[in-house]
């Protein structure tokens, strides 16, 4: 298997995760067409769920600052908000705080996009 039909697995894999499909892998997602917000969710969930929060952190700040998007303010939110559930014990092994957690909320107000 070659490095694009890796891509293009990991593309679909990914795509199903992001926008919930459920099924046959008989539908497609071209890389080609993705753009880069659809780069950045998938780089985002892949860290979030591996644990990498601080990479996933660093990833919305730089998207912040590049795009200053509500969708991505939207995801720094619901990102910080679910952290807020998980344990002291679970963000400790994750090397993540509480105290982060508060600071990237109050850190990510200076992006709030106004409708």
């Amino acid at each position: 298997m070659n490095i694009e039909e890796l891509i293009e697995q990991f593309g679909k894999s990914m795509g199903k995760t992001i926008f919930n499909k459920k099924g046959k892998d008989t539908e497609k997602i071209n890389i080609n067409q993705m753009d880069p917000g659809d780069i950045f969710k998938i780089v985002f969930n892949k860290l979030v769920r591996e644990g990498d929060y601080n990479k996933a952190e660093d990833l919305i700040f730089d998207e912040l600052e590049r795009t200053n998007s509500l969708e991505v303010y939207s995801i720094a939110l619901e990102f910080y908000n679910s952290l807020l559930k998980k344990s002291d014990e679970e963000l400790v092994k994750c090397n993540f705080s509480k105290k982060e957690i508060y600071q990237g909320l109050d850190d990510i107000k200076k992006f709030k996009v106004d409708l």
